[in-house]
């Protein structure tokens, strides 16, 4: 319901204040995209190969030797590998804080289709059950929605053999993660996600754990851990951007 009454308003302003891109400004014409031209994405700083293949930082300039990724070096992640489509720098940094912080949810689905452009991230999903990262019920109801539930979503409706299920529920209320360290955020989440009631877990299937940034990895560790630990074999990790 939250989420259809926020694609009505949009509607209802579409119709009054013609709409610019969220990166450029700049009017929008009549384009897939609702809030993100063409000209807006290609500001969007894309992540390439080569890439970590357990958290999905790039890897920047020359490395001799073993390739040691210095943002999981010691995370030791239940998840398998985590793929991400962008840098959490300039353009995209500021989409999510509008997405998270500033009420604007529907800029996750241009976001989410600028995501899939890229074969690496769209393979990396293609199949799956995407299990977005759910936020506390007090935190959803203070924000209105679940930023990570309406991605996996859209990401669903985008890529081939995929659906999204809400299967985690977070238990207990955490401080947030942004001004803490490393190691405090592993502590931060430790055991705060638990299987929702009534959700099963198929041994057989894979899953993508979903958030909107991955950081330290520590969120989507822990998520990983509860799927495992309730029976999930294949279990990955994805987010729209690295920071």
């Amino acid at each position: 319901m939250t989420r259809w009454l926020t694609d009505l308003d949009r509607g209802f302003f579409d119709l009054v204040f013609p709409r610019d891109c969220a990166v450029t400004q700049e009017p929008m014409d009549e384009e897939a995209r609702r809030h993100l031209s063409p000209a807006g994405a290609a500001r969007l700083l894309r992540i390439h190969d080569p890439r970590c293949l357990s958290c999905g930082h790039p890897f920047e300039g020359l490395l001799e030797g073993d390739r040691a990724c210095p943002h999981c070096l010691d995370l030791h992640p239940a998840f398998g590998r985590a793929v991400c489509a962008f840098r959490a720098r300039g353009p995209a940094r500021w989409i999510i804080h509008r997405i998270k912080y500033g009420r604007c949810p529907f800029l996750a689905d241009d976001l989410a289709a600028a995501a899939v452009e890229d074969e690496v991230f769209r393979r990396h999903l293609a199949g799956s059950v995407l299990v977005p990262v759910p936020l506390h019920a007090s935190r959803r109801r203070d924000r209105g929605y679940n930023q990570a539930e309406r991605i996996a979503g859209r990401l669903a409706s985008l890529v081939a053999g995929c659906r999204a299920d809400p299967l985690l529920r977070k238990q207990h209320e955490t401080p947030s993660q942004t001004k803490l360290g490393r190691q405090e955020r592993r502590r931060n989440v430790a055991g705060a996600f638990i299987i929702a009631e009534g959700r099963p877990v198929d041994p057989a299937t894979r899953y993508v754990v979903i958030d909107d940034v991955l950081t330290t990895g520590a969120t989507l560790h822990a998520c990983a851990l509860t799927l495992r630990k309730a029976g999930a074999i294949l279990v990955d990790a994805a987010a729209l951007a690295h920071g």
